[in-house]
């Protein structure tokens, strides 16, 4: 009897080792789905950028279409844009490798939806970024689009050279990305001399496009000029300082070269 009574307490603990098990199995997996199969339940079904250089100054205005892929109505809420300068390193006016973030100095932030302008709009800045933040509180209903424009003056936009500037774009977003596009129009006399992705040109703009982004990041990087050059995968003014040292090297070896 004694040993019936054992083996039914070590029973009973068995059993509710077992529940304990289950309930924290249960919990762990319910923790994991929770933050890896998050529903996307907006995206940006078309996000639009024009660009209008005026010398070192950007006007950017970005277009983006909401659209709600679940069954209920959605408010978007906060957006977060964050600028990131990526600066050059150099010695002088030649281009070393390596770059440092810092923030940008923006103005004129202006937030419209439909006809009216949003006025929950907050600007943060760091050393390394600078953040535009507006509150979207609309409701979309299922299947449809909205649009928001956001528009503001990036200041220093652009990085200039002796005879070459450059110039970055980031677009990245924690909302999946279907279409994205990108419009520059240049200083008049103006030619794109370097991009580092596939551009086409309709009148006096140049235009960048993909397809299926994602929330993958994408840092759009050209480099114009005056000088009417045709555009190369590689930097031109990267090329030029290689042809001025490779010619200073030549003249040095000539005319230090010794007689025989």
């Amino acid at each position: 009897m004694r040993t019936l009574n054992i083996f039914i307490l070590k029973k009973g603990k068995m059993m509710g080792l077992s529940f304990r098990i289950i309930w924290i199995l249960l919990i762990l997996s319910w923790i994991i789905g929770s933050s890896s199969g998050q529903t996307v339940v907006e995206v940006y079904d078309h996000y639009n950028v024009s660009i209008t250089l005026d010398k070192d100054k950007a006007h950017i205005k970005e277009t983006i279409t909401i659209k709600n892929v679940i069954t209920k109505s959605i408010v978007p809420g906060y957006v977060d844009k964050t600028l990131i300068r990526s600066s050059q390193n150099k010695l002088l006016f030649i281009p070393l490798p390596g770059k440092k973030d810092c923030s940008v100095d923006v103005e004129n932030v202006v937030v419209s939806f439909d006809t009216s302008r949003i006025t929950d709009v907050q600007v943060t800045q760091t050393d390394k970024s600078t953040t535009i933040r507006y509150g979207l509180w609309f409701p979309i209903s299922p299947g449809e689009s909205q649009t928001v424009v956001l528009e503001y003056d990036y200041l220093d936009f652009a990085d200039p050279g002796i005879l070459f500037t450059q110039g970055y774009y980031p677009m990245a977003a924690n909302i999946p990305i279907n279409n994205a596009h990108i419009d520059l129009d240049l200083p008049t006399g103006s030619h794109v001399t370097y991009s580092n992705a596939r551009k086409s040109t309709s009148q006096d703009l140049i235009s960048w496009s993909k397809e299926s982004l994602g929330t993958d990041p994408w840092l759009l990087k050209f480099e114009y000029s005056r000088i009417p050059l045709p555009t190369s995968p590689i930097r031109w003014s990267l090329l030029l300082w290689i042809f001025i040292l490779a010619a200073a090297v030549v003249w040095s070896y000539r005319h230090w070269k010794p007689e025989k």
